[in-house]
């Protein structure tokens, strides 16, 4: 969890930093705009819509960063590891743990001292949470 929180930082600044030069550059071309009109009379509107959409566009995106992320209601679906003894049939679950993998030897059997190994992964569906409800 560490690493993805790093990454999200990491990324944050680089756009933070990209926002910056956007609205400084566009700034430049205002001020060269509004120069230009002063000292010619003539108004680049092309230059200028331009700037004006990009500061939009920029203080847009500032606000949006700052703004708590929306949750969709989307959860991670909790993976389950079923545990099977070799000799008796005992079947436990638990939590999928890193690691895990199907036929990897787990330990001894709590009932007959007889190997267990990992008979099945699973993630756990919507339905299932609402039957056992």
């Amino acid at each position: 969890m560490n690493k993805g929180s790093n990454k999200m930082r990491r990324s944050s600044v680089y756009l933070i930093a990209i926002v910056t030069v956007l609205i400084i550059l566009s700034l430049v071309t205002l001020f060269q705009t509004f120069k230009m009109y002063t000292e010619k009379g003539y108004t680049d509107f092309l230059a200028l819509t331009l700037s004006a959409s990009a500061i939009a566009f920029s203080v847009y995106m500032i606000l949006q960063m700052r703004m708590k992320p929306l949750k969709l209601g989307f959860e991670q679906p909790k993976v389950s590891t079923m545990i099977r003894c070799s000799n008796c049939s005992f079947e436990t679950i638990r939590e999928f743990k890193e690691g895990d993998y199907i036929l990897k030897e787990e330990g001894s059997c709590p009932k007959c001292n007889g190997s267990t190994f990992i008979y099945m992964i699973f993630r756990e569906s919507e339905e299932e949470k609402k039957k056992g409800t």
